[in-house]
């Protein structure tokens, strides 16, 4: 009596074993564009900071002048410009008058996420008074 024994797979095992690979496969995709998408708002995050930093330095060699000498120069248009983020894609919103206690915002456009998230940057900073008679 001969036995016959069946070696290998069947088509219809080998079928549905592409698709669970296909739907795994499918899945780390989705996962993997989902992580990148929220890496680029983080480095967006990380940036506008950065930005709002550089703000709040860049009024520091100009305390004097806010604070005493010329307080208008905070409002001039020059002023402003110098002030504002040098990459187009962050856009910069100041308080309308200058405080010792400054907030500045930086705010960035990404279509990328639909989680209805603010895409902005708040950073808080406090200058000292500085004496009568500083030269600027």
């Amino acid at each position: 009596m001969l036995r016959k024994y069946n070696e290998g797979f069947s088509l219809l095992e080998v079928m549905i074993a592409m698709v669970i690979a296909s739907v795994g496969l499918l899945g780390l995709a989705t996962a993997q564009l989902k992580s990148l998408q929220y890496i680029t708002n983080s480095f967006n995050y990380t940036v506008s900071i950065i930005q709002a930093n550089n703000v709040l330095e860049r009024i520091w060699p100009h305390l004097c002048e806010l604070q005493q000498t010329n307080p208008s120069l905070y409002n001039e248009s020059d002023f402003r410009a110098y002030l504002a983020p040098q990459i187009s894609a962050y856009t910069l919103t100041l308080p309308a008058n200058f405080s010792n206690d400054l907030t500045v915002e930086i705010a960035w456009q990404d279509q990328r996420l639909t989680d209805n998230l603010e895409n902005r940057v708040a950073l808080s900073g406090s200058f000292p008074t500085l004496p009568a008679g500083c030269t600027p």
